[in-house]
């Protein structure tokens, strides 16, 4: 049975590899990869570690983990210093990805200045473990003052979606092809 924990920097190689099994983009070449680093993982296990928790099996080992950023101003600024330079030196499409993914959650930050990412290999997923690692971060983000965390997804992604409403998140804007859901951290 697996447990959720806090994050540890033992985990950061495990969670990288995580983040690539479970990406829906290619991972096919190591711009690829490092892109997925750049924009999902490093960022949040580098600079708020504490937010970060982790879906560890029998062996202690990470199958899965939910990131989040506290402050979306706070993230923008250490994002735009040390992760675009990396992403711009990828390539054009990849910045005009990142800028994407960035302005979809600038557009809701007054409101929901938190946002997170999830990710739970294949063989955990359905065993509500996503739950728990929700409600980890949840608890953790109320503790912080926090009201609200926010998320994007793939608005035809109706599974994910539907996954999300049930963990207690709602749907509060459609912006080019996402979803923007919210939930309260109570």
């Amino acid at each position: 049975m697996a447990t959720v924990r806090k994050f540890d920097v033992k985990d950061t190689k495990k969670l990288r590899e995580i983040c690539l099994a479970t990406s829906s983009f290619p991972v096919d070449t190591q711009k690829q990869k490092n892109f997925l680093y750049y924009l999902y993982n490093d960022y949040y296990t580098e600079f708020e570690p504490e937010s970060c928790f982790v879906l560890a099996d029998d062996n202690d080992e990470a199958v899965g983990y939910i990131l989040c950023a506290k402050d979306f101003d706070t993230y923008s600024e250490s994002f735009d210093k040390f992760y675009m330079p990396r992403i711009v030196q990828l390539g054009v499409k990849y910045h005009f990805m990142a800028w994407s993914e960035m302005f979809i959650h600038k557009i809701a930050k007054k409101k929901y200045p938190a946002h997170l990412h999830i990710d739970i290999m294949p063989e955990y997923q359905g065993k509500g473990y996503g739950r728990k690692l929700i409600s980890a971060l949840k608890a953790h983000l109320k503790e912080e003052g926090i009201p609200y965390v926010m998320l994007s997804v793939g608005a035809n992604n109706k599974g994910v979606i539907a996954f999300y409403k049930k963990n207690g998140f709602r749907s509060v804007r459609n912006f080019f092809g996402n979803k923007i859901m919210v939930s309260e951290t109570d």
